[in-house]
């Protein structure tokens, strides 16, 4: 089973509920990159909350009857929220650890009233954080009753996102937090107190990286190592400045911090681990791993996503700071590219890029490190496709890269492909969106090589070097506002939830792909296992 023979096709689409606006016209509302967020659940049932900016609330999930499973979008009424409010950003913590359950956070943007207006007081606006949770026990996962219990905060300066960490209070405790980037130029902490209310506490005190900040930060995601002791925090600017602080967790120190600039917004960063890390069974013990794998320090590499510009990944953070950089070919030729998710869509134990873009796109990138790798990549394409491998490579529409699901073709023309690009461009329905790219030259990408890509000239020897390459694309009808993974069906494969404009599309992997990858793998294990036991028969 090879990559180029995955296909990921759409299981469900739920669109966002309309509304009626006061002369009775029926509108759809629409979300924002801030509006979505996951709810992990340890008994599997997995679920996808989205907002919409007009206050509309759904959940998303899979619901078993006997034995099949039912897509469900259920609206969720949220009190304290007013008719005239404008969502800003969402977010989830899930502390069944804990036995708290869910605790939603929700910031809403409101108009004030004329009354309320002051003499000289230009500001028409309020702000608002509200955060919910049960009031009931035994209902501390119950959407519908954690929607009744609220706590509203407010807010004297305009949200951004709305996520959340932890903090260190101990070897063996943790406390979750909600962190909020505002127009103020700080990231605030809601830290929860006695009788599950939040109240916000001094960031600096937590999280040191957050002093002194230059400017409003958009996006923001951190991730903890070496058994929780150290911090990574990539912060993204408005100003197109990245921040990556190395923070001691114990003594809340920095240890370092790095910076790039851009020449554009941020609108997304993201720090991930290249390869796929899945935890062992639970049947195996801890002494059936070596030492060496428990105490290694991870590999961590940043992704960065700017509005005007490509974007790029950071190689090996701990080690090579921010001088390892590599570009995502091609992608800020559809729009501003707004969204990203890590993920390994093809099952081979390397994570992949999926970058989604307000021209209707999502990206999926595959890191090639060696040119052994893409020699095979191009043999396998080219039987699928029933060529010989040397007129593919010397053919002037170069196909070795095409994915069966992929309208994009890599050329060297860049200025005549751009061009080609705006002109061919046709929008697709919501629910179809699997695309069979054999004899089809519809809808020409733009591939910007830069210096990270190899490009073949007439009499030049190609100069080998790591880069990302474009895996797959695909076509929505609305911008790509969210990309995340979730197992929502609960077979144990991660599915990919990809958020629109408008609404959510469940995308699934094909099962019986699956099943002969496991069949593949389990033979391996099985001839393994048969040769360790003969290698001990014969000592």
């Amino acid at each position: 089973m090879t990559r180029n023979n995955w296909k990921w096709s759409d299981a469900n689409f739920s669109s966002l509920p309309s509304t009626e606006n006061i002369f009775g016209i029926t509108t759809t509302p629409q979300t924002n990159i801030y509006l979505h967020a996951r709810v992990q659940d340890p008994d599997g049932s997995n679920k996808v909350v989205i907002a919409s900016l007009a206050g509309k609330i759904v959940v998303v999930e899979y619901l078993r009857s006997f034995d099949n499973l039912i897509p469900s979008t259920k609206e969720i009424h949220f009190t304290y929220l007013p008719g005239d409010a404008e969502l800003i950003s969402l977010d989830v913590i899930s502390k069944f650890n804990q036995g708290n359950g869910i605790v939603v956070g929700i910031t809403f943007i409101k108009q004030k009233q004329e009354s309320h207006l002051e003499d000289g007081d230009n500001a028409c606006t309020q702000q608002y954080l509200n955060i919910y949770s049960s009031c009931e026990p035994g209902q501390e996962s119950q959407l519908e009753s954690i929607a009744q219990g609220c706590l509203t905060i407010d807010l004297d300066f305009v949200p951004y996102q709305l996520t959340h960490s932890y903090i260190i209070i101990s070897e063996e405790q943790k406390e979750d937090v909600f962190l909020l980037g505002g127009s103020d130029k700080k990231v605030h902490l809601y830290k929860e107190g006695l009788q599950h209310r939040f109240r916000e506490e001094d960031s600096d005190e937590f999280f040191p990286e957050f002093q002194e900040l230059d400017s409003c930060i958009y996006w923001l995601d951190i991730e903890y190592y070496e058994a929780d002791t150290r911090r990574l925090t990539a912060m993204g600017h408005q100003t197109g400045l990245v921040r990556l602080a190395i923070v001691d967790a114990v003594k809340t120190e920095v240890l370092r911090t790095l910076v790039s600039e851009h020449d554009s917004p941020i609108t997304s960063v993201r720090i991930f681990n290249p390869v796929c890390n899945s935890l062992p069974p639970s049947f195996l013990k801890s002494d059936k791993i070596p030492t060496s794998q428990l105490n290694e320090v991870p590999t961590f590499n940043l992704l960065v996503v700017s509005a005007l510009s490509p974007a790029t990944v950071h190689r090996d953070v701990l080690n090579r700071q921010l001088s390892d950089c590599l570009v995502l070919p091609g992608s800020n030729s559809y729009d501003i590219p707004l969204c990203v998710c890590v993920m390994d869509v093809d099952f081979d134990g390397q994570n992949e890029l999926l970058v989604g873009t307000y021209g209707q796109e999502l990206l999926a990138y595959k890191f090639i490190e060696n040119a052994e790798k893409s020699k095979l990549e191009k043999s396998t394409i080219s039987e699928e496709n029933g060529e010989d491998a040397s007129k593919i490579t010397s053919s002037p529409d170069d196909k070795r890269n095409r994915h069966k699901s992929n309208e994009c073709k890599h050329s060297l023309n860049f200025d005549e492909d751009l061009i080609k690009s705006n002109l061919s461009r046709k929008t697709k329905s919501q629910e179809n969106m699997f695309l069979d790219s054999q004899g089809s030259d519809q809808g020409t990408c733009l591939v910007n090589m830069y210096n990270n890509a190899t490009t073949l000239r007439e009499g030049a020897q190609p100069h080998w070097t790591p880069h990302y390459s474009l895996l797959w694309q695909r076509s929505f009808s609305c911008p790509v506002m969210g990309v995340d993974r979730l197992d929502i069906v609960g077979d144990g494969l991660d599915d990919l939830i990809v958020v629109t404009q408008k609404g959510v599309h469940i995308v699934q992997p094909d099962l019986l792909d699956v099943a002969q990858v496991c069949s593949e793998r389990l033979q391996q294990i099985a001839r393994l296992v048969q040769d360790t036991k003969q290698e001990e028969g014969d000592t």
